[in-house]
């Protein structure tokens, strides 16, 4: 068995059709069938994006709200059964907070309407101190509707001190350092990652020797691998995860690579699949492989188990976990099973 959790939305001004999520899930997975259970909801506001310590002691979960209606990032305890135990909460200074992770002692969150993060100081029982710094980011993009300011996205730790803030509008992944001493995040221009001019950089991985890094473009669908190797990041391949006959919306979402190293996944809602490329084991390049539906609608995120064997996505506007059994030869998908869950958003694993 292995224990995952869900965030949602669960109400209205969320970017959703329907917003009438539980809060925060808590579920079981079947590791030998598939199958899915509810275990607990801890009831929560919007609590979209989740991360978990790396000890698996304690779960953080933010609000994805305007600042007007006093959002909160909550740091959980997580007891032997998965439930959750309220630690403490601390005021989100920004709008619509849409991820965050953890980096040293450090929990830093992205927000995404007012385009900047923020740094938590993480205490010794697992609770949040007071924001102790704030990045704001500046800018704009040739896309005038959707790039007219700084959109932050994303949070991306690597290295053991150093992360990414990836900001859709600025087509960047700017990159931070801890400071040793004053424990204060410092740029790092020389390791910022940057993509196409409108290409909307949304959410980014990396291969596990932190060589190569995979930027998921949301406005054109499109990944751009980047070689890190050098003096400088480079660009070494662009392409598309839109199936040729899509016609519509593009609005790219989750990306991950699967535990083994050998395959990339990449969401797109409109078209409501997963693409599947096969990552060359030498260039790590990507070829493609195909195209799976999603079997629902806004896959806005999707996760793999630690054992590689299954992909759970979460359909947020068809209200579905869909479980999808992966082909250890060649990453297809499977659907294995399903089950009815109010306005899913995101997918973590404990």
């Amino acid at each position: 068995m292995a224990i995952f959790y869900t965030g949602s939305y669960t109400q209205a001004g969320a970017p959703a059709e329907n917003p009438t999520g539980n809060g925060i899930g808590c579920f079981q997975l079947n590791l030998e069938t598939g199958e899915i259970k509810n275990l607990y909801y801890t009831k929560q506001r919007s609590p979209s994006y989740l991360t978990i310590s790396e000890d698996k002691k304690y779960l953080y979960a933010l609000e994805e709200m305007f600042e007007n209606l006093n959002p909160k990032v909550y740091a959980y305890k997580i007891e032997k059964d998965g439930a959750l135990t309220l630690l403490n909460s601390q005021k989100i200074n920004g709008d619509y907070a849409c991820h965050l992770d953890i980096i040293e002692d450090k929990l830093v969150l992205a927000n995404y309407v007012s385009g900047n993060l923020l740094s938590f100081p993480i205490l010794n029982d697992g609770s949040l101190a007071p924001c102790s710094q704030e990045m704001k980011h500046k800018g704009t993009g040739p896309n005038a509707e959707r790039q007219e300011a700084a959109h932050a996205h994303m949070v991306y730790p690597f290295g053991e001190d150093k992360m990414y803030g990836v900001d859709l509008t600025l087509d960047t992944a700017k990159a931070y350092q801890l400071n040793p001493i004053s424990k204060k995040w410092e740029a790092k221009p020389n390791l910022d990652i940057t993509i196409e001019k409108g290409s909307g950089s949304r959410h980014m991985v990396m291969d596990n020797a932190e060589d190569f890094a995979y930027i998921l473009g949301e406005l054109t669908g499109e990944i751009s691998v980047a070689d890190l190797q050098g003096s400088k990041p480079e660009i070494v391949q662009k392409l598309s995860f839109i199936p040729e006959n899509h016609t519509g919306a593009i609005g790219g979402a989750a990306i991950r690579i699967h535990p083994n190293g050998k395959f990339l996944y990449a969401s797109n809602r409109g078209s409501e699949t997963i693409t599947i490329f096969r990552i060359d084991s030498e260039t790590k390049q990507l070829n493609l492989v195909g195209h799976q539906s999603t079997n629902g609608k806004t896959p806005r995120d999707f996760n793999i188990d630690n054992t590689g064997k299954w992909l759970i996505a979460a359909n947020q506007d068809s209200n579905t976990l869909v479980v999808f059994q992966i082909n250890p030869k060649n990453g297809t998908l499977r659907e294995q099973s399903k089950l009815e869950v109010q306005t899913p958003v995101n997918i973590c694993w404990l």
